[in-house]
């Protein structure tokens, strides 16, 4: 299992012609005893053969009756199931593994006589699907001849070098999006830009064709001027791009480049040009530049030739060494594509490395994603198109290229639900090609849910929606639009048709646009009518509740504080915006069966609509709503005249001491004496620690106080990932170590955050102990000063703990326990002989959605503690007494980030680690005199 990419790795080069194809391998055929039985399971193993059975997880080469090697044979074993039965239930097992696709896997029109599919991992997130291809021949640039004079002379040393058409990949589609990209530990690698980080500013536009949008001047031609000289570098690149948002802020284009003129600082890019045009002062950003590949994580691919340059964030000298971070190009450009099916679950699988959306379902029933993890995708993570009750839950979606879930179904003209259901998820940077309108999950059409997410960190909206009858509920929605203004958490727009969407019981925070230029966290857009705002909870919101010209929308029983202002409501249909009544509104309004029977009774207001001044903004209410702190309204006066607003309390950001739980860590749970009948009169209270995935998938009340963990760990992601980033803390330690010589044969403690916050002096004070704990390091990074902060004290024994971090950050179950192998052998190297004690990596309340891989990652080292007795070194499990009886973390046992231990946790640990360590050391035991 440590050698993840030799030993277990399968590549699928014509998966998907094979199953579509229905090719027909033999000793694929399921026994009518299976068949009869009503269940039938099939195995999958990268130890496995397509020429056996599938019947069994246990390979028997003489029966023939072993586990497949691929997919391939499931066609034909389907239709052999078929024929020995009905309503026949299959499940595919599938072993740990990386099994690689050069397309997706396609599956469609099952046997009737099917009555369900299932695709399980073994272990949940130990199977990777992945559209990728893991690139082994790397050169360091310094060893190869006739590398291009663009590469920066100072990043030569640390950048290594790949052909890729020696790994039979010649198809790189485009650097604008949709095409190859390379990822590295878990993470999506930086296409070489300027500047490395953020955005630049147009200096001007020429104004060859002049525009005014209400007096926002700018140019419809693509040609602006740019500061400075850097651009003066690029003039010699193959295909330089530019990535802006020329005019608005919420809209975004990538163009390639047609002309870089340096004597008048001018670029100008390839048509299609913007819709909106450009204009001064709006920010861009290049990239595709070789002569820009100066930091590590950046990487750039020559099309032409097929050389892949690339300075990996860890800084590793040795091109064998890049291994550990599993490099891999995208080719794919997807992983599954279900086609009118129903009944079929993926469960516990981990889809990765495509240049598209990773799994699409197309008018599918009652197809269930479980418990699964997408990342690195050029595109969605799951699409679903028309259909009915299909269902993503429990899954952990991030390092997206677009969206998180798109779901789309149902009849509008007869309002028939299609009921799709998005439920239980961590959704979170996503995005990252295309940034704008690709939200965290996008519903259209009829009757979907959204239940239970968490949706933080991206550049855009959290939720999209279009259609009827949709519910958002039970959300936590933090820390979205970073990177827009003008722009909604979640976002409908300009139709009066789309009613009956209800926003309720969802939790919205941290949320105030780009650069803190402010956006919003409900966006009514655009005359957008009947949708109702009930029982929600804003926090630090700007224009929390907005309603943007429309009609018949409530907004009720919420609570908000600190928000600049908690609700806006504008006329702007009677003013700036009135063009569109008589035009877009009005023809989307007659494309549907408004004045039938059905739509009258759904909704009667809107029959009458064009004979009843179109353009008010009429019959909103805003009542029995609480404020605390911020500014309460915002409202146009033309709007105010036909506005019902009524019951509504404003109160002191003081007051909110008296009413919840915990303020100051942002605990809004209401108090058993809050004074909130007294106050308002009906208020319906909120039942705060029921908001976001529920217990199966995280911690329930406790969990709130990770919230700042969180913010803190998207953080630390943006910055320096490579080891040197430690060395001003390796370089205290050595002070120290001159002015007071630590003793030879003490217990050394040594890894992150919870080693540096081990007071070992305090909990084991009879012990001579030195602790070498560094801020949030990483296994690998560890391994990088071991000849520092280990081999000097000669120990007599190693209390270890680091692992947190690195899955964290991304690394894989398999990646870790190869990291903590390498330290192993570092140090044994060094001289190093005493015994090692590796405290499995705990459970937190802050990184409780990485559960099931902090577990495979402990089973993992624990298994090669118990396979390498000679290593001397030992496993501690701390997971089952850190837990408690609901079975996830005890809150007690952390501070209030939910990541670090309190005294109560290091108390535990303590008692943990004693006995251990008086047992292996015995006599040897180092204690202090007296």
């Amino acid at each position: 299992m440590l050698a993840e990419t030799k030993g277990t790795l399968v590549r699928w080069a014509i998966l998907s012609c094979l199953i579509t194809g229905w090719l027909l391998p033999q000793g694929a055929i399921a026994s009518g005893e299976e068949a009869a039985s009503g269940q039938v399971t099939f195995y999958v193993s990268t130890q496995g053969n397509d020429e056996w059975s599938g019947l069994s997880p246990s390979p028997d080469a003489k029966n023939r009756t072993g586990p497949w090697r691929t997919l391939a044979p499931l066609r034909q074993a389907l239709n052999q199931v078929a024929e020995k039965g009905t309503a026949i239930r299959v499940k595919v097992i599938f072993e740990p593994g990386r099994l690689e696709l050069s397309e997706p896997v396609t599956l469609r029109d099952l046997p009737k006589s099917i009555a369900s599919l299932e695709f399980e991992a073994k272990t949940p997130g130990a199977v990777v699907w992945s559209g990728g291809r893991l690139v082994t021949n790397w050169k360091r640039a310094i060893e190869v001849a006739n590398v291009s004079p663009l590469l920066p002379q100072e990043a030569r040393e640390h950048v290594f070098i790949a052909d890729l058409k020696e790994l039979g990949v010649s198809d790189y589609g485009s650097a604008g999006g949709g095409g190859l990209e390379l990822f590295y530990q878990n993470r999506r690698m930086t296409l070489a830009r300027w500047p490395n980080q953020g955005f630049t500013k147009i200096v001007d536009v020429l104004g060859e064709q002049p525009i005014d949008v209400r007096g926002r001047k700018g140019d419809k031609v693509g040609k602006f001027i740019y500061e400075g000289n850097r651009p003066s570098r690029w003039v010699k690149e193959k295909d330089p791009w530019v990535h802006g948002y020329w005019f608005w802020d919420w809209s975004d284009q990538r163009h390639p480049v047609a002309l870089i003129d340096p004597y008048r600082s001018l670029i100008a890019v390839k048509p299609p040009y913007h819709y909106y045009g450009y204009r001064k002062g709006q920010w861009w950003y290049a990239f595709n530049l070789l002569s820009e590949l100066d930091t590590p994580g950046e990487y750039y691919l020559d099309r032409e030739t097929g050389q892949l340059y690339f300075w990996p964030p860890d800084s590793p000298t040795d091109p064998a060494r890049l291994e550990d971070g599993q490099p891999t190009v995208s080719v794919s450009s997807g992983i599954m594509q279900l086609v009118s099916v129903r009944n079929v679950t993926l469960r516990g699988v981990r889809l990765a490395h495509c240049r598209g959306t990773a799994l699409v379902c197309e008018n599918c029933e009652n197809c269930t994603v479980e418990n699964c993890e997408f990342l690195l995708t050029g595109g969605w993570a799951v699409q679903i198109r028309g259909g009915r009750q299909c269902v993503v839950r429990q899954s952990h979606l991030h390092e997206l290229g677009e969206g998180g879930v798109s779901a789309t179904g149902g009849d509008r003209a007869t309002l028939s639900p299609a009921g799709h259901i998005v439920e239980d998820n961590e959704i979170h940077d996503y995005g990252q090609i295309h940034p704008m309108y690709r939200a965290g999950v996008s519903i259209g059409g009829v009757g979907q849910h959204v239940l239970h997410n968490h949706i933080h960190h991206a550049p855009h909206q959290a939720v999209g929606f279009s259609g009827n009858n949709h519910t958002i509920s039970w959300n936590e929605i933090d820390h979205v639009c970073l990177e827009s203004n003008d722009a909604g958490a979640i976002y409908a727009g300009r139709d009066w048709t789309m009613r009956g969407t209800v926003i309720s019981w969802n939790y919205f925070h941290h949320i105030s646009g780009f650069q803190n230029r402010g956006c919003m966290g409900v966006y009514l857009d655009d005359m957008f009518c009947g949708t109702q705002i009930t029982n929600n909870i804003f926090y630090q919101v700007t224009r929390a509740a907005f309603i943007g010209g429309g009609r018949d929308n409530l907004v009720e029983n919420n609570i908000f504080i600190d928000c600049r202002p908690a609700v806006h409501v504008d006329a702007r249909a009677l003013g700036w915006a009135s063009y569109h009544v008589p035009t877009t509104m009005t023809e989307r309004l007659k494309a549907m069966p408004y004045k039938s029977e059905l739509w009258r009774k759904a909704y009667p207001t809107l029959v009458n609509i064009l004979e009843d001044e179109p353009a008010a903004p009429k019959g909103n209410i805003i009542r029995k709503n609480l404020c605390f702190g911020g500014t309460w309204e915002n409202i146009e006066n033309r709007a105010r005249l036909y506005l019902v607003m009524e019951n509504n309390v404003m109160l002191p950001l003081e007051a909110t001491a008296r009413f919840f739980v915990n303020p100051e860590t942002e605990d809004w749970r209401l108090k058993p004496d809050a004074p909130l009948q007294s106050t308002l009169p009906g208020f319906e209270a909120i039942p705060f620690e029921k908001i976001g995935p529920r217990p199966a998938n995280r911690a329930p009340l406790s969990w709130r106080r990770a919230i700042s963990a969180r913010l803190a760990s998207y953080e630390e992601k943006k910055k320096d990932t490579g080891p040197e980033r430690w060395e001003s803390a390796i370089k205290k330690f050595e002070e120290a170590d001159k002015l007071h010589p630590p003793p030879d044969g003490a217990i050394l403690f040594v890894g992150s955050s919870s080693i540096v916050r081990w007071d070992v002096s305090r909990w084991f004070p009879h012990w001579i102990t030195i602790n070498r704990g560094f801020g949030g390091s990483q296994i690998h990074e560890v391994t990088h000063y071991a000849k520092r902060i280990i081999a000097p004290y000669h120990p007599q024994l190693i209390v270890f703990y680091a692992g947190d971090n690195d899955i964290a950050a991304g690394a894989s179950p398999e990646i870790v326990c190869r990291r903590f192998a390498d330290f192993l052998q570092v140090i044994r190297s060094e001289g190093v002989t005493a015994p090692v004690i590796f405290i499995g990596i705990k459970p937190s309340l802050a990184r409780w959605h990485l559960i099931d891989k902090i577990r495979a990652a402990n089973h993992l080292i624990e298994e090669y503690c118990r396979a390498h007795p000679e290593s001397k070194v030992h496993f501690l499990d701390v997971e089952k007494p850190m837990l408690g009886p609901d079975g996830h973390p005890q809150p007690d046992l952390f501070v209030n980030d939910g990541l670090h231990l309190s005294d109560k946790g290091y108390q535990l640990w303590s008692e943990l680690l004693k006995p251990v360590v008086e047992q292996l050391l015995g006599d040897n035991l180092p204690k202090k005199s007296g």
